[in-house]
């Protein structure tokens, strides 16, 4: 394990966080919400330029991003209690809250799709390099391969919930360096094809219905459309937050095993 080896680890993750929050943008644009800020990257603000109306900016840290649209999060004042909104004042009608259900629903799983639609342009690459067939025969094996990786996901996470596999596999960011540095010694196509795997489980994994993932969120506009009414926002900033600080044990968890399997 090297730099260049964590740098191309960070540079395919940085890819495909990108390309998620890709598919949020540009669907709710679509709907006419109003995307204030698309970043890439985390942490404090490098460079800023304001486009016609979204600030597009480049964060310190060169892992993630993210797509701001207005209305998506409750306000909160400098204690950290829930600003309750005022009904006397009507919502923006292009922020997310103002949105149907269904509207919402195709925000949120746009980001999914997207990461699905560039595992099979991935894949089309790779059958080009790899079968010396022609496009169309391309296509068909990438979409072929995306649904087999999509099996193999639900086959994995089966194995978990039966105990067939234990915790002890799962492996995150740390250990991912490691597949990067193997499979990049096979040579850029067959990292690529990794990296369409990849994106097949980002797009999978966040529809899961989670708290703190898009599919959590998507749970629960599912919930207020068959009890025909909205969950109060302490209801639901509740469930988020359990839900986040559950998956944040699952990283840490899974980042020990990581730096065991190193040290092993």
């Amino acid at each position: 394990m090297n730099l260049y080896t964590i740098l191309i680890t960070l540079l395919i993750l940085c890819v495909l966080v990108i390309v998620h929050e890709l598919g949020h943008f540009m669907v709710a644009k679509k709907t006419g919400i109003f995307v204030e800020e698309f970043a890439i990257g985390m942490g404090p603000k490098l460079f800023g330029r304001q486009g016609k109306e979204t600030l597009f900016t480049i964060r310190v840290f060169p892992v993630g991003g993210f797509c701001k649209m207005r209305g998506e999060e409750p306000e909160f004042d400098t204690d950290g209690n829930l600003i309750p909104r005022d009904p006397n004042i009507p919502i923006d009608p292009r922020s997310y809250e103002a949105k149907s259900r269904g509207q919402k629903l195709l925000v949120l799983v746009a980001g999914s799709a997207m990461n699905i639609i560039f595992a099979v342009v991935c894949l089309v690459v790779v059958a080009l390099f790899t079968g010396h067939t022609n496009v169309f025969d391309a296509i068909g094996t990438a979409f072929l391969n995306t649904w087999r990786f999509s099996g193999l996901i639900f086959q994995s996470f089966g194995m978990l919930f039966t105990g067939q596999v234990g915790l002890d596999q799962l492996a995150g960011p740390i250990g991912m360096v490691s597949m990067v540095d193997t499979f990049l010694q096979s040579g850029l196509i067959i990292l690529l094809a990794f990296t369409a795997m990849l994106s097949v489980n980002l797009g999978i994994i966040n529809l899961f219905p989670l708290p703190a993932l898009d599919g959590g969120r998507i749970f629960i506009i599912l919930i207020e459309m068959v009890v025909r009414r909205k969950l109060s926002p302490e209801l639901e900033m509740k469930i988020n937050y359990f839900g986040f600080i559950a998956l944040i044990a699952l990283a840490i968890l899974i980042a020990v095993n990581d730096v065991m399997r190193l040290a092993a």
